[in-house]
């Protein structure tokens, strides 16, 4: 079953995201079933304690608590800094019973790890990276719930589903998931144009691993000699949200999908009224 979601905006008010019922009424009236981990402090403990038993009371998952922050900052003191950050969202994760805590892997420069490029980013250095960091983050935490994931990112070495599988088998913890971006696994003409074979070898060879996803949409500018891939907003471009809707509903676990990456409330609304469509047509009631 497809958890469905989106971010929400309870309250023009100060901290208002932080007030569980608040937040859990508007994921209700939009008729969500998951929903973003907000920023929570981890020693806010009774803070934590009402928000998890809110959501778990209203059937309402607590899909991911993410940190986008570059953990592989090539400035030591950021670096040491962004992976204790990162570490505390896990804990966060774990605490609340959120499904994973995730970050990209990010860049080997300073600042901004989405996107800034370097080549050693596809290097063996930066997978065997991956590896420690991602061994790391699980034996502190010693989750029993949640699960560490790397968002599949374009600009680093996780950018398929063949180098995903390789990342999971090197890991090799339990506790390791993958968050499946389709979109971020579109980064050429072949791969635009095949997505729905992409959906179909990620179910196939990662299915039992996923354990969270983001909904947008992609498009080829055209015309254009170079390749320029602009993301839009869902039914803009060329992604078939009823083949990804249906693929994601036929996962072992119930999986949270997140629409990500709008301006406001409104084209929120938008997307969500056309992805739910989408599914409706494909058999799929999220």
């Amino acid at each position: 079953m497809v958890k469905f979601g989106a971010p929400v905006f309870p309250s023009t008010e100060k901290n208002a995201g932080f007030d569980p019922e608040l937040y859990a009424a508007k994921h209700k009236e939009k008729g969500f079933t998951s929903a973003y981990v907000p920023r929570i402090d981890i020693n806010d403990k009774e803070l934590i304690k009402a928000f998890r038993e809110t959501f778990k009371r209203e059937g309402i998952v607590l899909a991911e608590a993410g940190y986008w922050e570059n953990i592989m900052d090539m400035n030591r003191a950021e670096r040491t800094y962004h992976r204790n950050r990162m570490l505390e969202t896990f804990f966060l994760a774990e605490e609340l019973g959120a499904g994973c805590a995730v970050n990209i892997f990010g860049s080997y420069c300073h600042g901004n790890g989405n996107s800034r490029h370097c080549a050693m980013n596809f290097s063996n250095d930066a997978f065997a990276d991956a590896v420690d960091m991602a061994r790391y983050f699980i034996d502190t935490v010693k989750p029993k719930t949640a699960y560490f994931t790397y968002e599949i990112f374009p600009i680093n070495f996780i950018d398929s589903v063949e180098s995903m599988l390789k990342l999971v088998k090197a890991v090799d913890r339990e506790r390791f998931g993958v968050h499946f971006d389709l979109v971020n696994m579109i980064n050429s003409p072949r791969t635009y144009f095949g997505h729905i074979d992409i959906i179909n070898e990620t179910v196939k060879l990662l299915g039992g691993h996923i354990v969270s996803a983001h909904l947008k949409d992609i498009k080829l500018k055209e015309p254009a000699i170079s390749v320029i891939l602009e993301e839009v907003p869902p039914g803009s471009g060329i992604i078939n949200f009823g083949v990804l809707m249906k693929a994601l509903n036929g996962l072992p676990r119930d999986t949270p999908a997140l629409i990500e990456h709008l301006p406001d409330e409104a084209a929120y609304d938008a997307a969500a009224s056309y992805i739910r469509k989408e599914a409706e047509k494909a058999g799929v009631r999220i």
